[in-house]
């Protein structure tokens, strides 16, 4: 135990005390004061009095300065406070010469264990009613001093237990404060490094998305140009390409936002039969090219509408389906669901099996632990980043369910996974896709972007959907291109977050504070921003935005903005 530590704690413990035990001698002597004026009538009854009223009255002038008392001088107050007690004894021991009352001083010193954890304070207060006690016994030659000695003893001893139950008291209220003091710093590292980590992915997200949005938007537009087949098939390579890097560059992300708890779950009715149509015959095309049979099983419950996370539920079904795929070599994929009633919710349970390399038994404890793969050789022969498995655990657990799997090396896998859906709300209505042939002639937009890349795919995107576009290459830019617009105002703005000079927050805030000119105070923004954090979507709507669109930009999310703000005829 550090000996200056508990010095401080049996500073503060004395901080606590002198108030009450101040406050509780003035009590105690003020009705001795009464006791004695009513019930002695010896002679020295005035004296005692006076003694004891004086006692009282320092006790309760102590109690009433505890707060002008310094805390390193609170513990002496008391040791001086008990011995005054101590003195009191002794005065009307003396003057009564009446062995029985001895007793008061065997109460001050039991006290004295009581209150003071300090050795010193208390060595100090026994040895002062000792001294005084046998001083007092041999003068006056009092009889019965070998039993009242025997009490004296004994007395010392229940205050020498009951001192050391004080200081181990002290001791372990420090431990407690040492032990809440290291809790607390681990809990502000723990939470300064989650800052750190968030701050350093919305870093790496802007910094990775925002070129791909510039390579993925330029493959869709050269896509959709007049291509030989060969060009057509660089061009599938290119896309096939840039989204399984987007494919692991999600799946970092989500790791991460699981880790920090800004994944969360939507509710979206849909359509269960048709969910499982489409994706298993999205992943036909994989498994016909290795010679694999992909095969759904469903049951034959009626309840086809259910309302859960569609995406979620794809990201699962997907990250085991292509580890199916990539882990077999032939033979069959079987991918069987069921949907239960379980009183006001529904349960999906779904199992795939495959007749792949399967997983030895001495991995299947760590298959779902992050960056885990069953050996080194699967990571060279098969790659991946060992986060898929993780990933989808966690998405089930995040969806009130469960996954678990059933394994045997060299004879395949049975993953089971099951997770929690509820009933479809009659009122709710499902979201439709706009149509490809929308135009959007009559809408003015405002792109504020300082990435020249990205300018060009947007311009490129928005063009194609005929919407007359204007660029401001960052925040004070658009400002002023506004402040010269009132005339012809625009109908919307797509507003990048993260600019040189005066980035989107602090422009969107400044366009709501009228800096733009009154008639833009309330013009719809959207947030184009290649940080797909929770916190950022608030970040966003909190300066002010409407809308919040993700880099690369999905073309059916722009539609949709576009169309919701699009102006009448």
């Amino acid at each position: 135990m550090n000996r200056q530590k508990f010095a401080i704690k049996q500073t503060r413990e004395m901080t606590g005390l002198l108030k009450p035990v101040a406050y509780f001698f003035a009590f105690l002597y003020f009705l001795l004061t009464l006791a004695h004026f009513f019930v002695l009538q010896e002679s020295f009854k005035w004296l005692l009095c006076a003694m004891t009223l004086l006692t009282a009255i320092i006790n309760l002038a102590v109690g009433v300065s505890t707060a002008k008392i310094s805390p390193e001088r609170q513990s002496l107050i008391i040791l001086l406070l008990l011995l005054l007690a101590s003195s009191n004894s002794f005065l009307h021991l003396w003057l009564s010469q009446a062995p029985e009352h001895s007793t008061n001083i065997f109460v001050t010193i039991i006290a004295s264990g009581i209150v003071l954890s300090n050795r010193s304070h208390w060595l100090a207060s026994i040895l002062f009613n000792w001294i005084g006690w046998i001083t007092i016994s041999v003068v006056l030659e009092m009889a019965l001093i070998q039993h009242f000695f025997f009490a004296m003893a004994m007395s010392t001893l229940l205050s020498w237990f009951a001192h050391l139950a004080r200081k181990k008291l002290v001791e372990k209220q420090l431990e407690l404060e040492q032990e809440r003091d290291l809790a607390i710093q681990h809990e502000q590292e723990a939470k300064a490094a989650t800052e750190a980590k968030s701050a350093f992915l919305a870093n790496m997200s802007h910094e990775i998305r925002t070129p791909m949005n510039g390579v993925i938007g330029m493959i869709e537009l050269i896509s959709q140009t007049k291509l030989v087949n060969e060009q057509k098939n660089y061009i599938a390579t290119a896309k096939r390409s840039a989204e399984s890097l987007m494919i692991i560059i999600n799946d970092v992300l989500d790791f991460s936002k699981i880790e920090v708890g800004e994944l969360t779950i939507e509710l979206v009715e849909f359509d269960l039969e048709k969910f499982f149509t489409e994706l298993i015959h999205d992943q036909h095309f994989h498994a016909q090219n290795k010679g694999l049979k992909l095969e759904l099983v469903k049951n034959e419950s009626a309840k086809t509408n259910v309302l859960g996370d569609p995406y979620r539920i794809t990201q699962v079904m997907n990250n085991l389906l292509s580890n199916a795929i990539k882990f077999t070599e032939s033979g069959n994929i079987v991918v069987q669901y069921d949907l239960v009633t379980l009183k006001e919710d529904l349960r999906l349970t779904v199992v795939i099996t495959d007749t792949g390399i399967g997983v030895s038994e001495a991995a299947l404890p760590f298959l779902f632990d992050s960056f885990s793969q069953a050996d080194t050789s699967t990571t060279r022969k098969f790659g991946g980043t060992g986060l898929g498995l993780s990933i989808t655990k966690q998405l089930c657990e995040l969806m009130d369910g469960d996954i678990s799997v059933k394994s045997e090396l060299g004879k395949g896998s049975t993953f089971e996974f099951s997770i929690r859906l509820a009933r479809p709300i009659s009122t709710l209505v499902t979201k439709e896709k706009p149509h490809t042939t929308q135009s959007f002639s009559n809408l003015r937009v405002l792109l504020v972007e300082d990435n020249f890349i990205n300018q060009e795919v947007m311009l490129a995107i928005l063009k194609g959907l005929e919407v007359e576009v204007f660029v401001a290459n960052d925040g004070l830019e658009a400002l002023s291109m506004l402040s010269y617009s009132q005339a012809t105002p625009f109908d919307l703005i797509l507003m990048d977050c993260q600019m040189p000079n005066m980035d989107g927050y602090e422009a969107t805030q400044r366009i709501r504070k009228g800096d733009a000119g009154e008639l833009f105070i309330n013009i719809p923004i959207a947030a184009l921003t290649a940080n797909v954090m929770n916190s950022e979507r608030e970040k966003c709507l909190d300066a002010g935005m409407n809308e919040y669109l993700t880099k690369p930009i999905d073309i059916d999310d722009l539609k949709t903005v576009l169309l919701k703000y699009q102006p009448t005829i």
